[in-house]
């Protein structure tokens, strides 16, 4: 089984409701947990497919190759780590964020399990309706 953690910490600038917004944009309709006196927002999904809408959001993008890739080399043994841009996420994009790139802070993912399978589920072709000559 994959564990997938999201925490994200809400800068005292920041609308707590936008940053919930940023990432429901990338995981869909998950429960939050905030915590309003350490400005946390967190998440906690089990399975590869809660991350399915993280995964539409990347085949939207156009950017399998490079997650798969990147992830790849970022992966150690059973565990994946990596942080998302509040900003790209608010507005339905995944931008990987980079150790100090944002001063705002990124939504920060961490997974545990097996991270072959999570890399490959978050990276393959996704496939539209099958049409038969009868359904037309």
């Amino acid at each position: 089984m994959t564990t997938t953690c999201i925490r994200v910490r809400v800068q005292p600038t920041e609308d707590p409701l936008k940053v919930a917004k940023a990432v429901k944009n990338l995981f869909g309709e998950i429960e939050l947990q905030v915590d309003h006196e350490n400005e946390v927002i967190t998440a906690k999904l089990e399975g590869v497919e809660a991350v399915k809408e993280l995964r539409s959001r990347i085949a939207q993008d156009r950017i399998r190759n490079t997650i798969s890739r990147v992830f790849t080399r970022w992966t150690r043994e059973d565990e994946l780590s990596f942080g998302l841009n509040k900003q790209s996420a608010y507005a339905g994009h995944v931008s990987l964020n980079l150790e100090g790139d944002d001063p705002m802070g990124p939504i920060q993912v961490n997974v545990k399990g097996d991270i072959a399978g999570y890399v490959a589920f978050l990276t393959e072709k996704l496939r539209g309706p099958v049409y038969t000559e009868d359904a037309v």
